[in-house]
């Protein structure tokens, strides 16, 4: 995803999806190997995504043995809270290759993209088979990181890869068991027997009529659904208590010329909690510090010798306390 964002910005110098669209015919590849990232970040099978929620949601489902009342309760709310956020990343990441790879291109930047240099291609279609394989064959992921989880946590799940058809068990067969291989060769299997049939029975005489417009017969390509349109069901649901998002429509009287405006204002919580006090320290910090940047070379070695020897007086009294 990141090396497919990248592929964009340099094809088309925008960092605005808005200003971008119809990429997906003039860059295919980065196309695809986007819309990978984003079905594996989506968690949909059979790709890697949807093995680590799939075995996060079977701790949760274990979450009853455990002996710890509060986790008894904490758990089931942090599963509620795992598929909420699974579904707003669907629909983020829907958005994100909807409103950049499809329609139709929006500003001359995208009309003009080309994809992707060779080698930038195959480091993005390497990743995405590796999101493939890793969806696939995750018993050998999940052994290779073994060692890693032991030593973080003393436990690490039963060897998988010896597992015979290549499915991973986390506790018990009789409890639940998940083959990649399998829902690979069934989602492969079903798709193409889909396309067959469509192809087979499908009408074959050219039908000429007019494309549906959505009600908006003006050809321009700013009447396309939009970043913002797409989201904006999801502001109004969410928006005003987890944002405090406000929204402000203009909407000028019959007769009057000026275009109708809708402004959004949007207010982050944990930014003004958190982030902003500590962005106004170092604020803070950094103008109080800089007459340093000022100081003559005598003054600052001299500062540098001041510093080494409270360093050295600091690990002194440090080395008599642990003595």
């Amino acid at each position: 995803l990141f090396f497919g964002a990248g592929a964009v910005l340099a094809a088309t110098g925008e960092r605005d999806m808005e200003h971008l669209g119809g990429l997906m015919r003039r860059m295919p590849l980065t196309a695809f190997t986007f819309l990978t990232g984003c079905m594996a970040i989506s968690a949909l099978p059979p790709l890697n995504g949807f093995v680590s929620e799939w075995l996060t949601f079977q701790a949760i489902l274990l979450s009853p043995d455990v002996p710890s009342w509060g986790i008894k309760l904490i758990v089931p709310a942090v599963g509620a809270m795992l598929a909420l956020s699974a579904a707003l990343a669907a629909a983020c990441f829907v958005k994100a290759f909807g409103v950049t790879f499809l329609g139709r291109a929006r500003t001359p930047a995208a009309l003009a993209a080309q994809d992707a240099d060779p080698a930038s291609l195959a480091a993005m279609f390497a990743f995405a088979a590796l999101c493939l394989v890793a969806g696939i064959f995750p018993g050998f992921v999940i052994d290779g990181l073994a060692p890693v989880v032991q030593g973080l946590v003393g436990t690490r799940m039963p060897p998988q890869s010896v597992i015979a058809s290549l499915s991973i068990i986390p506790v018990a067969e009789s409890r639940s068991s998940y083959n990649g291989l399998l829902v690979f060769a069934f989602i492969t299997i079903s798709t193409l027997a889909v396309v067959e049939v469509i192809h087979r029975f499908a009408s074959r005489a050219a039908r000429r009529s007019p494309a549906w417009d959505c009600g908006f017969p003006d050809p321009s390509p700013a009447t396309q659904y939009t970043a913002d349109s797409f989201a904006q069901p999801i502001r109004r649901v969410f928006g005003e208590v987890v944002f405090l998002a406000r929204e402000r429509v203009d909407m000028p009287v019959p007769g009057d010329a000026r275009p109708a405006r809708l402004t959004v204002t949007l207010r982050d919580p944990l930014w003004d909690v958190i982030y902003a006090p500590v962005s106004g320290a170092v604020w803070f910090a950094a103008e109080k510090l800089s007459y340093l940047q000022f100081l003559t070379i005598r003054q600052f070695l001299s500062l540098v010798f001041a510093v080494l020897v409270g360093l050295l007086f600091v690990l002194m009294l440090v080395m008599l306390i642990w003595s």
